[in-house]
């Protein structure tokens, strides 16, 4: 036996470079750009990137402040499709491409290996390309702006909604780069991703398909009842 775990011991040492050489990537390998922006795993960050992303996601609620009532399901529907392709997009992209996230290159910042959080992390560490919070929190930006654009521009809440929306999108990109979960480039994309969705669905939805809008769709909404009116 103690001739076995010799042997067992001696392969260990011999072979474990290559058996771990890949779980430390080399950052050099990471383009001189996103190289500048590399920071370790911040668990705090990281939380707070969680509130920032949903607050910005949850920023259409304040096109309740200029809608009627009768205007919500039309506008819910909408997001609903804006909301649906951003991360439809997101599942596909991180299935697709592989690359490791910034902590992935300080390993050093990561928690106990025994805990809960290391596990999800290391589970993760392939999906930084395209970051998935910017994606749903400029979606929720560029929906609130886009709405406030094509449907109540007069309104005196279009400014400070659409300020509120991109403001925690904003947080969400600096704290998914500054947690060490995402690279520069990842925000980028994550921003341009969610902007297209969030702008693009309802512009066709009001512009190029308007037929629908007001005349298809209609909700009543009384002190202990809501009517749904859908003409097809």
């Amino acid at each position: 036996m103690l001739r076995v775990g010799a042997v067992v011991l001696v392969l260990s040492i011999l072979f474990a470079p290559m058996l771990f050489a890949d779980e430390v990537p080399d950052p050099n390998e990471v383009n001189a750009f996103d190289r500048m922006f590399m920071y370790p795993y911040n668990e705090s960050l990281s939380l707070v990137s969680d509130v920032t992303q949903y607050s910005a996601f949850l920023s259409p609620s304040l096109i309740a402040l200029a809608a009627p009532p009768s205007d919500w399901f039309g506008i819910g529907l909408v997001y609903g499709v804006s909301g649906g392709l951003s991360f439809g997009t997101r599942t596909i992209m991180k299935m697709c491409l592989e690359r490791d996230r910034p902590y992935m290159y300080d390993t050093g910042s990561l928690p106990p290996a025994t805990s809960t959080l290391y596990q999800e992390l290391i589970a993760d560490q392939n999906d930084s390309f395209p970051s998935g919070h910017t994606i749903m929190a400029f979606t929720g930006a560029a929906f609130t702006h886009a709405v406030y654009s094509l449907r109540y521009p007069e309104s005196k809440y279009r400014r400070g909604a659409t300020f509120i929306g991109y403001a925690f999108a904003t947080a969400t990109a600096l704290l998914r780069v500054g947690s060490g979960n995402h690279f520069v480039t990842d925000v980028l994309a994550g921003a341009a991703i969610g902007s297209l969705f969030g702008y693009m669905v309802p512009y066709l939805a009001w512009k190029v398909f308007p037929s629908w809008k007001d005349d298809k769709v209609t909700v009543a909404v009384g002190p202990t009842m809501v009517a749904l009116h859908v003409q097809l």
